[in-house]
């Protein structure tokens, strides 16, 4: 494949390179003049499209053909070669350079320290009930409507919409655009109360399937709608709701963790600059 292809997987490869070049682990896949690429070192940086699982990464490599696994190799070697080439002319000195490097090194050994972290976190069945019965609330499909929504940019054509949607005769509605004139019209998927203006919310949800309302004037404009199908409100059971409790549990442990270390620094800002970061004046 062409060099452009194997250049196409991207700057974390070059991250990979330089983090890990001169660390030797069994044996060697390739050699780069006096640079070695070793097995390790490859099976590491697969590793990052498995969340670090060894058993996956052995699922990922058993998936790749010859071909591709030398692919691979040359894409590590092409990034290999940028990098001591721009290390040759000076450019991991220049600031915007720098500052790159430096943060995604910052970057990696936080989300190893966060991988390291993962390993003691209990995500046991039992810490996972405790975790949905203690914050029921929050696992729950809560009440939801479709709507054929429709907004106009007065109301007068607004009220010609609304018959419209009634069914009734145009007639007698006063003369002027017709109703495509201005008027945007829609068939919603499931929405919440929060997905809604609050202008509308009460009306939408009080409403029975089937019937309409407005028109209600809103920043976007005049809307009128008809109530398409309601759904209640209920409780997810445990299982049902299995992966929302442990991203939640996760994040419990980590604002533990980030409480825990922010004790141990001293952080402080100068607002004066933050205010006008890049000369730029806050909002």
């Amino acid at each position: 494949m062409g060099g452009k292809v194997r250049l196409s997987l991207g700057f974390v490869l070059l991250v990979g390179c330089l983090v890990f070049a001169g660390m030797a682990w069994g044996r060697t896949v390739a050699v780069i003049g006096d640079e070695a690429i070793e097995e390790e070192e490859v099976l590491s940086l697969l590793r990052q499209y498995t969340e670090g699982s060894d058993a996956l990464a052995g699922v990922l490599l058993s998936r790749m053909s010859a071909e591709e696994r030398r692919t691979y190799i040359e894409s590590l070697a092409d990034w290999f070669l940028l990098a001591r080439e721009a290390t040759l002319r000076g450019l991991r000195l220049r600031p915007d350079v720098a500052v790159f490097l430096k943060w995604n090194a910052i970057g990696i050994l936080g989300q190893a320290y966060l991988a390291e972290l993962r390993k003691e976190w209990d995500f046991s069945e039992a810490a996972l009930r405790a975790q949905y019965e203690a914050h029921a609330e929050r696992y729950a499909d809560e009440e939801a409507v479709r709507l054929r929504w429709c907004v106009a940019p007065d109301e007068n054509r607004a009220k010609r919409m609304l018959l419209d949607l009634l069914g009734e005769p145009l007639l007698s509605l006063p003369r002027g655009e017709g109703n495509a004139g201005g008027v945007r019209c829609v068939d919603t998927d499931w929405l919440r109360r929060d997905a809604l203006p609050q202008g509308v919310v009460e009306e939408i949800f009080r409403a029975s399937p089937g019937t309409t309302g407005g028109p209600i004037p809103t920043e976007e404009g005049y809307v009128v709608f008809r109530l398409l199908q309601r759904r209640e409100g209920r409780r997810l059971s445990f299982e049902e709701a299995g992966d929302r409790v442990r991203q939640d549990l996760r994040d419990i442990y980590l604002q533990r963790e980030m409480e825990r270390i922010r004790m141990k620094a001293d952080i402080s800002m100068d607002e004066m600059v933050l205010m006008d970061l890049g000369n730029v004046p806050a909002r």
